[in-house]
This record gives C-alpha cells, structure tokens and sequence, in this order.
C-alpha cells in the first residue's frame, strides 16, 4: 500500500515536471507566434519575432528584434525594436490580470531594410474600403425617375409661395383697415370745411381773435395728427414692403434651392464638391472603424464594480474556465521608450497604462519625442473614472519632417506615391464617451509626386498639376460620437480635382440640372407674374403720400 502510493507520488512529480518543462520551451513559441499572427493581421504586413527569453521565477519575458513591415514598402520595415522586456506578475495572473511594474522597449528604429519581403498574401483587409479615382461618375437618372422625384419632393419653392400667400392676405387686411378710405374721408372732409370756414371769416374781415386762434389751433392739431398717422403708416408701409419683397426674392430664389437639395439627396450635389473627402477619406476611415471597435470590446465583465481596485495578487477575479472574458485586466505602471543611431532617435514615457482603463484609478499618460528626418512629439492623456466617464486629449506636432516614399492616394493603375517632400502636422483633439472632436492639419511642403505610367485624360492632367505644387494642404475634422463619427476632409487638391474632371462631370451635371429644373418648373408653375405683386402693393404708397401732400398743403 506504501509502495503504491509512491509510486503515484513519483509518477505526479514526474508528469508535472514534465508538463512545466515543455510549457517552459515552448511557451516562447506560441508567444511569438500570437505576436507574429495578430500584428500581421492588423498591420497588413509580416510582423516577425526573432526569438523570445523565459525566465519563471519570478516571471520575466525578453522578446528580441521584433519587425514590423511596410505594406507600401515591403522590403522595408516600418519599425524595428531590439528588444522588449517586462516582468509578470505571477500571482496576479491567477486572477485574471497581467500586471507589470515596468515595460522597458529598446532599440527602436524604422525604414530599416530587410532580408526578405514582408509582404503577405491579400494585403490590408482595409483595403477594400479604399476609394479608386478613376471609378469617380455622375449617377444618371430617367426623365421618369426625375419626375417622380420630384412629385415626391416637399420643395422648398412651394412652401416659400405659400408663405407669400398668407403674409400678402394678413397686409392686405391690415391697409384695408388702416386706409378705410370713407373713415378717412369723413376726417378729411371735416378738416376742409372747417379750414374753409375760417378762410372766409379771415377774408371777410369777421376775425373774433380770442375765437378764431384756438379754433385755428384745434385745426393744426387735427391736421398735425393725422400727419402723424400717415407718417406712422409710412413706417408699416416700409416694413411691409421690405418683406413683401424678400419674401418674392426667396419664392425666386427657391427653384435654385430645390434643385441643390434635390441633387444632394441625389448623391450628385454639384458634382464637384468634396473631391478630397471622395479621394482621401477613405483612407482614413478604416482606422477610425477599428478604434471605435476596440473601444467596444473595453466592457469589464459583469461582476466588475465601478471602483477602481488596488492591483494586487489577493484581489481580483479568479479564472474560471466558463469565462467569457477575453482579455484579462492589464496594468502597465511605467514605461520606457528608447531608440537611437545616427539617423534616428526616438524616446518615450508613460504611466499607468491599462487595457481596461477604469480599473487603474489613475490618468494615463504617453509622452513620445522623435528626431529622424525632422522632428515629432506626440502626447496623450486619458482618465477613466468608471465605465461610463472618459476624457481623452490627444496633442501631436511635426515639424518639416522629410517624407520619403509616401502613399498618397490610389487608382485602378496604381499608387500615386509621395517621392519626396517635407510634412509640417498638427493633431489636437479631445475624446469623451459621448463627444469625438478632433483637428489635424497636414502640410506637405515641396512634394514630387510619382504616378503610375498608364494615365490619361483628366488624370494625366491631375498629375502634372500635382508636381507643380509647391504645398498641399489637407485639413481632417473629426466630430459627432464614437458610434456615429462625422469625418470631413478639405484639401489645397479641390482645385485640382475641379480642373481635372471638371469638363467631364460639368457636361453630365448641366444635363441633370437642365431635367431637374424642368421638371420643378412643370409642378411649380410659371412664377414671372409674381413681381405684380410687390407692384399691387407699391398703390399704398402713392396714396398715403398724396395725402400727405394734402394736409402739408393745409398747413
């Protein structure tokens, strides 16, 4: 019975030091590769480890020369560190954290050459989202489709007709009033009887002086008031006037707001509008759909309170195999960023860095500088009290930064490539849970652009124009929410997208406007009779200054 039960005892130890042996060899192995298969994915690129060091006690993991290669350049890399090393927390795993006092990253470089190409089979998953130049058309609609939309149409110009309607109807019955042409006439008359009365009396010699002068002066009055009146008439009559005519302005004004509105919702506007947002943005928009996805997934798991936990072995939640939480929690306390050679040096500081960022309890923060081909500073600052506040500042400068070799935009016969040129950026920006507003401006001082060969008509121009560029400037404002981002991209290349394709897309536009404005005519009506109607109303003037002139002359 002794000798069965050490037997189980010798054959445990045995089994378990066998299992930690081959963990601990190739533990390094599946390490790498998670490295080497979702850095390849996200990048596009080969990312590749060369060898990564274990030690177990206490837990300390060395990755050395990890590159990661260009997907625009793939004989290049786009960065390269020497070494990555950070020590685990080993009890801390057991509940489901990786915790590291100190992540320490040295030897960073970038455009370094490489031994074989990194390039892999099918590229950027992005690069299905990216927009081709050359694919760029005006949709085209039947003389049917066009009328039914209009017909469909809630036009602006029927509303603003409306409006001229009722307010034409509302002043009409207000002068009707104020010039009740009997009422006036009894006050006018009795003002005439009553000055000729005492016209004769002062002719006849019939004057009772005390008498007369107030009656005279009663007779002033009456005629000063209804000056007055008419002077105050004279007031509405301007003002109504001016409106009258705004309101005949925008009624004109209308079928050219109508056919706007209706080529926008068309996806037409005037054909030339936002050509950078149609060329670039495209570019941009698969990195903003990846961050907003990965902020998503930052959801603790249910039994996670709001308070922010001391990182420590005895607390925490302990790994269950029915978990559904993917990642555990991360805590990076400090870390350090070096890199340098005669071209390049590259140093960085950051504090408190956490997957799941409310549970550090503290501001994150990221400062990196980089002196290569220029100069690139870039700091960040994030504070996550809980799951549901979050405020974010994003601060990045370049400074006349030597481009080589720059990706600028893309067409079915190929990249169109920044040879050579020097980038001046900014990048200010802040990020709440509910609020996206940020700024980036981009100049590209001197460029030589290199184009695919096979280009024609408006792109051949668009290339030669581009090389006579001394600056491009591309402005990129991003706002709205995480779910919903607004992304809008202005660009110095408006204008030369505009001389490029303009002839092509102005002859399709000026038929589509020719349709669209026939058919808002046929459903409108002739408007050439509505400028009667400022004129019908010019009649009130001419009376009230008649009658103006009357008593002027009474006086």
């Amino acid at each position: 019975m002794k000798l069965f039960r050490l037997w189980g005892l010798l054959a445990f130890l045995t089994l378990a030091i066998l299992s930690a042996a081959i963990w601990y060899f190739l533990a390094p192995k599946f390490i790498a590769e998670s490295i080497e298969s979702v850095g390849s994915e996200i990048l596009g690129a080969k990312v590749e480890v060369d060898d990564i060091d274990l030690e177990l006690f206490p837990l300390k993991i060395k990755i050395n020369r990890l590159q990661a290669a260009d997907p625009d350049q793939p004989m290049k890399n786009l960065f390269e560190v020497k070494t990555i090393r950070f020590a685990v927390d080993s009890n801390a795993l057991l509940w489901k954290k990786i915790l590291i006092d100190e992540l320490v990253i040295e030897g960073v470089n970038h455009n370094t050459d490489r031994a074989s190409s990194g390039k892999i089979i099918g590229g950027r998953k992005t690069q299905q989202l990216q927009n081709k130049i050359s694919s760029y058309k005006i949709p085209t609609f039947s003389n049917d489709e066009i009328k039914e939309i209009i017909n469909d149409a809630d036009l602006i110009t029927q509303k603003r007709l409306d409006q001229l309607n009722l307010t034409q109807k509302k002043l009409n019955g207000e002068w009707e009033t104020a010039l009740d042409k009997k009422s006036y006439d009894k006050r006018i008359s009795a003002i005439k009887t009553e000055y000729k009365e005492l016209t004769k009396r002062s002719k006849e010699d019939k004057i009772n002086l005390l008498k007369d002068r107030k009656k005279w002066k009663k007779l002033n009055h009456k005629v000063k008031k209804e000056r007055q009146r008419i002077a105050n008439l004279n007031k509405k009559f301007k003002l109504d006037t001016k409106q009258i005519k705004q309101q005949i302005q925008a009624v004109k004004q209308g079928p050219n707001d109508d056919l706007q509105k209706i080529m926008k919702d068309m996806g037409i506007g005037n054909g030339m509008s936002g050509l950078s947002d149609k060329y670039l943005g495209a570019k941009f928009t698969p990195w903003v759909t990846k961050t907003i996805e990965l902020i998503k997934t930052m959801k603790a798991s249910e039994e996670t309170t709001d308070k922010a936990p001391v990182y420590s072995s005895a607390q925490g939640l302990l790994v269950k195999f029915t978990d559904q939480q993917i990642f555990p929690d991360l805590l990076i306390k400090k870390i350090h960023l070096s890199g340098n050679n005669k071209d390049f040096k590259v140093s960085g500081n950051g504090s408190n860095v956490g997957y799941f960022p409310w549970l550090v309890g503290k501001p994150a923060q990221i400062d990196i500088k980089l002196s290569a081909a220029g100069n690139a500073s870039l700091s960040i600052n994030s504070h996550w009290p809980s799951e549901k506040e979050m405020i974010t500042k994003v601060s990045s400068i370049i400074s006349n930064w030597s481009v080589k070799q720059m990706k600028l935009m893309e067409s079915e016969q190929g990249p169109w490539i920044v040879n050579s040129g020097y980038l001046n950026a900014t990048l200010k920006g802040n990020l709440t849970l509910n609020n996206l507003d940020f700024n980036l401006s981009i100049n590209l001082n001197q460029p030589k652009i290199i184009f695919p060969k096979k280009l024609n008509g408006w792109q051949k121009d668009l290339a030669i124009n581009l090389n006579q560029q001394k600056n491009i400037a591309i402005e990129i404002k991003a706002s709205g929410t995480l779910n919903k981002p607004s992304i809008k991209i202005k660009s110095s290349l408006d204008k030369l997208f505009t001389q490029a394709i303009g002839s092509k897309i102005k002859t399709q536009v000026s038929k589509l406007k020719q349709q669209i404005t026939q058919s808002i005519s046929n459903k409108i009506g002739d408007l050439s009779s509505i400028d009667a109607i400022s004129e019908g109303f010019s009649v009130r003037g001419k009376e009230l200054n008649l009658n103006d002139k009357m008593l002027k002359e009474l006086l």
